[in-house]
């Protein structure tokens, strides 16, 4: 069967990202395997790419790239429990079963959970990993009702569920994003709106709890001015601190550079006296069935940016890569 495959490393994604056959593997007993409906494509797809993968697990090259599916249980392992042949399911993949750009995919069921009913897989495809990096990041940061917290990027994928997460926690929230896109996040229940393209948040808040940040760049930085002394910044895409590098099990040469180039940053966050981490994301079945009542009781709902089919897979990660989708960026597979 084909599958979307990295062939080399670098920036020009077209020519290091190919079509490739793939087997489907061995079935281990706590495997199940999966008609793939639909996939998405994350940031952390073209990060891959460009070499993101050497510092973590260093796999052999050709591999299969994707993390997330929705779609249709057509085999099981002889100890899987909980789960039938026919069963619509979705899943974020562990790193050693990644590949679900691709028609059929075993994953161990620690991973997988039932689909929201009242989604469809595109829909559902879009889901599991910034959900549950978000739902990480929120429970690290303790966010409860009252909080005043702070999301950059809130028309993303990962901001645009954070701002509905945050909202039904009850906290106040603060988001950023562009001029077309203003009105859009409000209604998915931001308090305030800032306009990046017309104003500066930095003078526009003050005083905020926690800071989600979504971006990374400069605005774990920027993020600093506008946090309350002794409150939190917590990024899924900023800078890796030593401790969740640790946890990531990243080869001490990487850490010591990553702890160099972030030296200032977080002698800074020492001096305001700011709790900061960068969260990465584990996901597995409890998290995904609490995400699931999440989106079929509608307190969240799903958003899609744009649907390709399997064939432009590339043209989908490229769109992705461009900053600019307003939601999910999802590749129909079967």
């Amino acid at each position: 069967m084909k599958a979307l495959f990295l062939t080399g490393y670098g920036y020009n994604i077209k020519r290091n990202v190919k079509f490739l056959e793939k087997e489907i593997g061995k079935m281990g007993p706590h495997d199940v395997r999966i008609k793939v409906h639909a996939a998405a494509l994350n940031p952390v797809d073209y990060k891959i790419v460009w070499g993101f993968a050497l510092i973590i697990t260093r796999p052999k090259r050709p591999f299969a790239l994707g993390f997330d599916l929705a779609g249709t249980i057509v085999e099981k392992g002889e100890q899987v429990k909980g789960f039938e042949i026919g069963d619509e399911v979705y899943s974020k993949v562990p790193w050693e079963q990644m590949g679900t750009v691709t028609q059929e995919i075993l994953v161990h069921t620690d991973a997988v959970a039932l689909k929201p009913q009242n989604l469809s897989f595109e829909e559902a495809a879009g889901i599991p990993l910034v959900s549950c990096t978000i739902y990480d990041a929120f429970e690290v940061a303790e966010i409860k009702a009252g909080d005043r917290v702070l999301i950059t990027g809130g028309s993303g994928g990962s901001g645009s569920f954070a701002v509905q997460y945050a909202r039904h926690l009850g906290a106040y929230v603060y988001t950023t994003t562009s001029s077309p896109n203003v009105a859009w996040v409000k209604e998915l229940g931001a308090d305030e709106v800032i306009d990046y393209k017309k104003e500066d948040f930095r003078e526009k808040i003050a005083e905020v709890d926690t800071v989600i940040d979504t971006i990374g760049g400069s605005y774990p930085w920027q993020s600093l001015k506008v946090v309350k002394e002794g409150g939190k910044i917590i990024s899924i895409a900023g800078h890796h601190d030593d401790d969740t590098l640790k946890e990531v099990g990243i080869a001490k040469i990487f850490r010591l550079l990553f702890q160099l180039k972030g030296s200032l940053l977080m002698y800074r966050m020492r001096r305001k006296k700011v709790f900061y981490k960068h969260v990465w994301s584990y996901p597995n079945q409890e998290k995904l069935n609490y995400i699931r009542n999440l989106y079929e009781s509608g307190k969240i709902k799903a958003i899609v940016d744009r649907v390709y089919d399997f064939k432009d897979a590339i043209e989908g990660l490229l769109y992705v890569r461009s900053h600019r989708a307003k939601g999910k960026v999802i590749i129909r597979i079967n």
